[in-house]
């Protein structure tokens, strides 16, 4: 009979446990994280990275789906791609808090770090060492354009808010005397810097500027089309790591110390291939200077640019990244 009882009373215990489980009171093993191993990922806040629009975004989002998920894995947090349909957008995002960080070309970084209080951490590095861009002005070779004087009359590609596409021309036609002659030349805006390379290979605009990097990709992918370059920028860092002002102190450090050792460790080097980098190298706010001298010397002219409210300031530097 006493063992009768204990086997009633075992019983119980059994099913009470049960039911609490059942019910939710007690954890069960699907609660586990090594049950579950994507449960802690899936708890912790996604890293936002904004994108702009360079080029072919299907092409875009894979060069850094590859970085994404390395970043997520070296992280241990999501890490979800943010596209922007226009350059200034991103700077909105930022404002709105919907992004934490972003590759940005040369004049959006200034105005994040200007009017968001971001912070600038690292820039691309290339074959060759190349970690800076330059604006050129370009035609097709068999244009009878010779020069950035010629182009009064004529059309010319741009990209709205970017050094390369908008900024450096407006800067030439504006120190040239073309903005404030009888003939300026005729602004045709397309989306990306590809873009603009497209209208003057094939004819639809008589000029255009952009980054030498895309130029020099376009003409590596189509050595049948012939363009001549008539004018380069300075030299201002190709499209760099910028972190919202908000988050800078929690993720800028743990990011600087993962990215600068990329190229350090075989799954790195992998992912920096697929990105099209070499390795990630600091960026600083004094290298931003070019831009800073043209967006001062245009004056009145900034208006034209096509980019909401003032040009960015100067900003002091920061100390070094860690390593």
């Amino acid at each position: 009979m006493r063992i009768a009882w204990i086997i009633l009373t075992g019983a119980l215990v059994l099913l009470a446990i049960g039911v609490a489980i059942w019910l939710g009171r007690l954890p069960s093993a699907m609660d586990i994280d090594e049950a579950d191993p994507t449960s802690a990922a899936d708890r912790t806040p996604p890293l936002r990275i904004g994108l702009i629009p360079e080029r072919d975004i299907f092409e875009q989002r894979r060069r850094y789906r590859a970085l994404a998920d390395y970043l997520a894995a070296k992280l241990g947090r999501p890490v979800e791609l943010v596209s922007s349909n226009t350059y200034e957008g991103v700077l909105k995002d930022f404002a709105e808090a919907r992004v934490d960080a972003a590759f940005l070309g040369s004049l959006v970084a200034t105005l994040a770090m200007d009017r968001h209080d971001a912070q600038v951490l690292l820039k691309p590095e290339v074959e060759g060492g190349i970690a800076t861009y330059r604006g050129v002005i370009l035609v097709r070779a068999d244009s009878p354009i010779q020069s950035v004087d010629d182009l009064a009359g004529h059309s010319i590609a741009m990209v709205k808010a970017t050094t390369a596409g908008d900024l450096f021309p407006m800067f030439e036609m504006v120190r040239r005397g073309l903005a404030q002659s009888p003939q300026p030349p005729e602004i045709k805006w397309v989306g990306t810097h590809d873009a603009v390379i497209r209208e003057v290979a094939v004819g639809r605009a008589d000029a255009g500027s952009a980054k030498d990097l895309r130029l020099d990709a376009y003409e590596a992918a189509h050595p049948a089309v012939r363009i001549r370059r008539l004018a380069a920028s300075d030299p201002v860092p190709n499209n760099a790591l910028v972190i919202r002002a908000g988050v800078a102190d929690e993720i800028g450090p743990a990011l600087a110390r993962i990215m600068l050792a990329m190229d350090r460790e075989e799954t790195g080097r992998e992912t920096l291939a697929a990105f099209g980098a070499v390795r990630f190298v600091p960026c600083r706010p004094e290298e931003y200077e070019a831009v800073y001298e043209m967006a001062d010397s245009l004056g009145e002219q900034w208006a034209a640019l096509g980019v909401s409210g003032p040009p960015p300031k100067r900003r002091g530097g920061r100390p070094d990244p860690p390593g």
